[in-house]
Parts: C-alpha cells; sequence; structure tokens
C-alpha cells in the first residue's frame, strides 16, 4: 500500500502526453488546451504506424488516440502495439460508438474511452482517472513481479490451492521436492493431496491434509515431523504450515502450504542424539541412556517379574593398554560387546558404562536361570587375547543385583552392583558375586564407600589438619627438612589417622583432591610464617597421573610466592614405576623449577635398580620394614647396607625411616646413611608447633 501511495502521488507532477488525431486542427486544439491545464504533449501524429514508432521513442505517461488514422494502421492496432510492447495506457478519443468499434477497443484494454464532441471536464477527469489507474497497475505489476521472485527463489517450497482443493500454484521449490512438474494449463485436475502425500516421520501412518475452510483466519496451522514421499519415492522430512485464503467476507478461497526440507536437520539431530545416548567406541548405549532404562524398568517394577543388573568389569584390561597400547585396549572392548551383545536374551539392555566397565539389565529371566546366564558371560569373555606378540588372558568380574521391593532407587542399585563387582575382582576374577546386603564383605565396603561422602566435606569445610615430622642429618642432627603428615579432625575433634581414611580415598580417587589440599595448605602456611625449612610433601599414584598437577603446583607457587626450592615432593617407589612416563614428565618439570624428590618406600615394591636409575630423584628413603630389624635380623641389615650404597652410587642422599632408637639411629650413621626420621628423633606434631621450635 506505501508503494501505491507514492506512485499515485508522483501523477501530480507534470504528465506527458502524445496526441494521436487524423485530423490537424483538431490535434493542434488539444494540444493547446492540455498545455494551458498544465500537461506536457511529446508530440502528434495522425499515422498509425508513426505512433507506434514515436511512442517506443519518446515514451509518454498517456496516449490520446483517435481510432480512424491514416495510413494501413488503425487506433485500435496501434493501441494495441504500444500497449503489448511498451505498456503505455491509452485513452480512445473518438466519434465511434458503434458496438463492433467498442469490442475491438477492447483488444487494447484502454484506461478511458471518451466520445467527439466531448466536454474539456470530461476528458481532463478521464486523464486523470486513466494516469492514477496506470500508476496503480505499475504498482500492482511491480509487486507482482518482486513477489514472484521471492517466491520463485525462496528456499521454501509453496504450494496454493482453490477451496476445492485444486492446485493453483507451485514454486520450483515445490516441484523439486515433490518431484512434480506444474503444468498451468492442467492446474484444474491435479489436487493437493496427489502432489504432497504426507506420512508421520515415525509410524509412517498417512496424515491428512487439513480441509481449507477448518483453518481458522489469520491462525496458520503448523506441522513438523512429517514425511513427504515424492514422486520419485524419495523420503523427505519436512515441516511449515498450512494457512488459509480468505476473501474480504472471510469466505475461504483456498488453501496455501509453505515447508521446507529439514532432511539434514534431521539426521543431524538423530545423529546427536545417537552421539548423546551412545558410546563411540562399541555402539553400545552409554551410563546416561543406561541409568535411564534403569530408572524406567525400577519405576515398573511390580516385585514380581524377575529383573536382574548384571555390573562387568574386565579383570587384565589395564595390562593390555600398559603392554599392548590403547588401540589393543579398544579392539578388546569392541570383541567383548560384540560376542555378548550377540548372546543376550531380546529386551535386554546393554551398555558401556565406563573404561573397561559394562553394564547388562535383563528382564523376565527366572531365578533359576541367572547363575547359568552369569556362568555364560564369563564364557563369553574369556579368552586368550592377541595383539603382535603379545598373549594376555582375559576374564571379567560380575556384580548381579536382583531387582526388588528393597532395591527400588536406581542409585543404591548401581551402588550395590558395583560392590558386588569389586568383591568379585577381589576374589581372583573370573567370576560372579550376587549382592546379599546382610554379608560382612558388602557390610565392610559400603562402610568404606560412606567415606566418600565424609571426606568430601571434610575437603569443603577444611577439617584437614597438617602434621610435621623433621628428617634430620644423621651426622650432627641438624634439621634437613621436615616432611608434610594428614590428619583428618572428627566432628569431636578427635584426629583421626591417615591409615583410616587414605584407603577409601584412594579407592573412590579423592587423593588427587586431598594432595590439592595438601599442597595448597603447606604453600599457604609457608608465606604466612615466612619460614624458610625446608618441606617434604607426599604426592599419591593417582595425582601423579594427572597430568594437570604441574601446572596446579606452579599456579600455587606463584600465588604464594614460595621458592620451589623449598618443596620436596615424596612419591612411593610402586607409584612412580606405575606411572613411570607420567612421574618422569612431573619430575622433570618440577626440577627446571627448584624443586627437589625423594623416592619413598624404597624396598618395598619393585626394588628395581634399572628403575631407579631413570628416575631423576635427590633422594632414596629406604623403607621402614627393614630400617627397624636392622639389629637384629642380617638380612635386613644387608637390604639396607646395599639399598644405601646404590643410592650413593647414583648420586642420591639416603634417608632411613623408623628411626625409634639411639642405637638404631647410631647404627644407621656408621652405615652412611645420610639422613634419618622416626620418633627416637621426634614425633609428628601439628605444623604451627615446628615455627615456635625452629624459632627457639
Amino acid at each position: 500500500m506505501n508503494m501505491l501511495r507514492q506512485l499515485s502521488s508522483s501523477i501530480d507532477t507534470k504528465a506527458r502526453l502524445m496526441i494521436v488525431e487524423d485530423e490537424k486542427i483538431i490535434a493542434l486544439d488539444l494540444q493547446r488546451r492540455l498545455e494551458k491545464y498544465g500537461y506536457e504533449v511529446t508530440g502528434l501524429s495522425n499515422d498509425g504506424s508513426e505512433a507506434v514508432t514515436m511512442a517506443e521513442k519518446d515514451q509518454p505517461d498517456l496516449i490520446l488516440m483517435d481510432i480512424m488514422l491514416n495510413g494501413e494502421t488503425d487506433g485500435v492496432q496501434a493501441a494495441t502495439r504500444i500497449f503489448h510492447d511498451y505498456q503505455i495506457p491509452i485513452i480512445f478519443l473518438t466519434a465511434y460508438a458503434d458496438q463492433r468499434t467498442l469490442e475491438r477497443a477492447k483488444e487494447a484494454q484502454p484506461f478511458g474511452y471518451v466520445l467527439k464532441p466531448f466536454k474539456e471536464r470530461e476528458l481532463y477527469s478521464t486523464i486523470d482517472i486513466a494516469l492514477y489507474k496506470s500508476g496503480v497497475d505499475k504498482a500492482l505489476k511491480k509487486h507482482d513481479r518482486w513477489l514472484s521472485a521471492v517466491l520463485h527463489n525462496i528456499g521454501d517450497g509453496i504450494i496454493a490451492t482453490r477451496s476445492d482443493g485444486s492446485v493453483e500454484y507451485m514454486n520450483p521449490t515445490a516441484e523439486r521436492m515433490t518431484g512434480w512438474q506444474f503444468n498451468e494449463n492442467a492446474k484444474s485436475t491435479v489436487r493437493l493431496t496427489d502432489i504432497l502425500p504426507l506420512h508421520d516421520s515415525q509410524t509412517h501412518l498417512n496424515v491428512p491434509i487439513p480441509e481449507p475452510d477448518s483453518i481458522p483466519v489469520d491462525s496458520p496451522v503448523f506441522f513438523e515431523n512429517l514425511l513427504l514421499i515424492n514422486k520419485a519415492g524419495a523420503h523427505i522430512h519436512i515441516e511449515g504450515s498450512f494457512a488459509g485464503i480468505y476473501d474480504e467476507s472471510k469466505v475461504c478461497e483456498g488453501l496455501v502450504v509453505a515447508f521446507q526440507d529439514v532432511t539434514t536437520i534431521k539426521t543431524m539431530s538423530d545423529t546427536i542424539m545417537y552421539q548423546a545416548s551412545h558410546d563411540s567406541l562399541t555402539g553400545l548405549i552409554n551410563r546416561d541412556e543406561f541409568f535411564a532404562q534403569l530408572k524406567r524398568t525400577i519405576s515398573e517394577h511390580n516385585g514380581n517379574t524377575p529383573d536382574h543388573l548384571l555390573y562387568l568389569d574386565i579383570d587384565q584390561f589395564k595390562v593390555v593398554n600398559d603392554l599392548c597400547g590403547h588401540l589393543a585396549g579398544d579392539e578388546l572392548l569392541r570383541r567383548i560387546s560384540k560376542d555378548i551383545r550377540a548372546h543376550l536374551p531380546p529386551g535386554s539392555a546393554f551398555a558401556r558404562l565406563g573404561g573397561d566397565e559394562f553394564g547388562i539389565l535383563v528382564q523376565n529371566l527366572p531365578n533359576d536361570e541367572l547363575s547359568g546366564f552369569c556362568e555364560q558371560m564369563l564364557s563369553l569373555v574369556q579368552r586368550n587375547f592377541t595383539w603382535k606378540h603379545n598373549v594376555i588372558s582375559i576374564s571379567v568380574s560380575i556384580g548381579v543385583v536382583t531387582l526388588d521391593q528393597a532395591t527400588l532407587d536406581p542409585y543404591a542399585v548401581l551402588a550395590a552392583a558395583d560392590d558386588a563387582t569389586y568383591l568379585a575382582k577381589e576374589s581372583g576374577g573370573n567370576t560372579y558375586r550376587f549382592y546379599r546386603t546382610a554379608d560382612f564383605s558388602f557390610l565392610k565396603r559400603r562402610g568404606e564407600m560412606q567415606w566418600v561422602a565424609r571426606l568430601t566435606k571434610s575437603l569443603e569445610n577444611d577439617r584437614f589438619v597438617l602434621f610435621e615430622q623433621p628428617i634430620v642429618h644423621l651426622s650432627d642432627s641438624s634439621i634437613a627438612k621436615r616432611e608434610i603428615l594428614l590428619r583428618l579432625r572428627d566432628d569431636e575433634d578427635e584426629l583421626i589417622s591417615p591409615q583410616v581414611f587414605i584407603p577409601a580415598a584412594e579407592r573412590y580417587n579423592l587423593m588427587p583432591a586431598i594432595d590439592r589440599w595438601v599442597i595448597r595448605n603447606t604453600f599457604r602456611f609457608i608465606a604466612e610464617s615466612e619460614s624458610t625449612i625446608k618441606y617434604s610433601i607426599n604426592l599419591s599414584g593417582a595425582s601423579i597421573a594427572d597430568e594437570n598437577l604441574s601446572g596446579y603446583v606452579t599456579a600455587q607457587l606463584e600465588e604464594h610466592a614460595i621458592n620451589p626450592e623449598q618443596i620436596c615432593f615424596e612419591i612411593t617407589e610402586t607409584t612412580a614405576i606405575e606411572n613411570l612416563s607420567r612421574a618422569i614428565d612431573f619430575i622433570t618439570r618440577m626440577r627446571d623449577l627448584g624443586a627437589t624428590f625423594a623416592l619413598d618406600d624404597f624396598g618395598s615394591g619393585f626394588s628395581s635398580f634399572t628403575y631407579l636409575r631413570n628416575l631423576p630423584v635427590q633422594y632414596l628413603k629406604l623403607d621402614g620394614s627393614y630400617v627397624k630389624d636392622i639389629l637384629s635380623d642380617k638380612v635386613s641389615m644387608q637390604m639396607v647396607d646395599s639399598i644405601n650404597d646404590i643410592g650413593h652410587v647414583l648420586g642420591m642422599q639416603t634417608i632411613a625411616e623408623y628411626v625409634r632408637s639411639a642405637e638404631l639411629m647410631r647404627a644407621l650413621r656408621e652405615m652412611g646413611v645420610d639422613m634419618g626420621q622416626g620418633y627416637e628423633i621426634q614425633k609428628p606434631a601439628p605444623l604451627a608447633d615446628s615455627i615456635a621450635i625452629d624459632r627457639r
């Protein structure tokens, strides 16, 4: 409408008219009159062919055309050609009013027909109306061109119908998607239901197209998740809308359908949903999806259905990864999952829960068949896995929980299955264990699991306490450094030894958080007390395996402005060897900053001097289980003496643990051990007290 207003208002400007009249005197008189009223006359002609040529050249806004002209081309013929070729509006100005002439004149689609003689007011009114109608007509044609261009180039398919469902219009996108080539001449015979057969994308059932008059005015009906099976048989996922076409009286004249191809989006969405619920390595459902199915099964459980959860853990998986590499581990998981999946009862849910752990939810399996099923699973997994030149015997540990009225919490069910699996593995693997609430083994493990919440809460509330024990030079009893030790303060303010809670922390992967707490608070203590003493901090195997640990330590050193030379990290022999590459990397990074390292409890684990030579540590701590018996046991004496000598050959200083008597301390000094630590020197004490002792 804005376009129409703009074009119609432009008519007020000076219009350019052309006069085609066979009587020259009449033409000149008409020119004078028109110019008097402000019109511009572009030219005069009395010949039809000449008039066509002049119209092409001058492009006037309007032509006043007489019907009887000189030459072979009369006014009707000339007007028809001009309007068809140049869209210039025509007003016939003639003395002929017979029916035959009027019928011929209609072919030129004139904008007016004025009979001679005419009154000026009549002529000027006809001219003004013709110019206005011409402007409106041009605006509408321009609007139609724009609309046609939009409909032909839009990415959505557009189909319009009459009220009876016959197709009136299809744009090229709709033709391409439906496979139909729309024929204007046959549009009355083609129906929308033929062109657009719709089906539910899930069930593939037919979906009816709404009747045009069933759609409310100005309220389109939107649809999605529909499948268009086109003329070529292709399946296209579409979404879009149906809208009614109504006249000014709200009478429905037809239907317009706008739809778009969402097949690619649907495929991507399905892929994303699949990836979100499935394990990419094995193709099994993942932990989240398995938990959802377990939850659904439990909610539908009526107490009579024999449903069971099996939790599987591959026994030698870490050996495969360490010895053969992760590609071999991945291949083993794929083979095992394929073999198990092929032998599961219909309706079973089988998932990879993470790492080398799997879950099986078996429904409607009688209790008397459960043991046989577990034996079958053991047999399916048990194999000699060959990778290159390595052959590894593979088995599985299985924990079994039968769903009953007492196991209606999915979290509790998974926890119970995990308990049973752990105990099966503790029994040597390649076996299965049923969960029994009254079994002491389960009660003990449940007690360990309760430490998880307790330790997590203690971390959040800073319930840990730092202790220390000095390490002295045996030559003069001067303090070399102090080892940081950890205690836990319970709700009654009683101190709990680490031997009580560390096993649970290690089993449930809480040691990295505890180690970071110790590092952070030790560094804070050093900074606040301005201590210059060197401190030893113990690190667990889980922390050494954490590739982000070095970054964390570096950040804490910078935050508290600690000299790295004041820090010595202690790692056990077993921890170092089990995480050899990661341990070497961490030690190297920290040594570059100035920190030192001690290998703790050497002699209690692998006792491999080959490993020792490859570990860049400065201190070697002799295992206390040997140190404490050197006065009474020649083997222990020889062991300590040998390790001490090897340590010195490798350029390390040695530290003896468990120094509990003056005689023992003297023997170690005579043996050449560099440093000692134990009750004879000082019992562990709160860290804050050590500063007071040092300052005295």
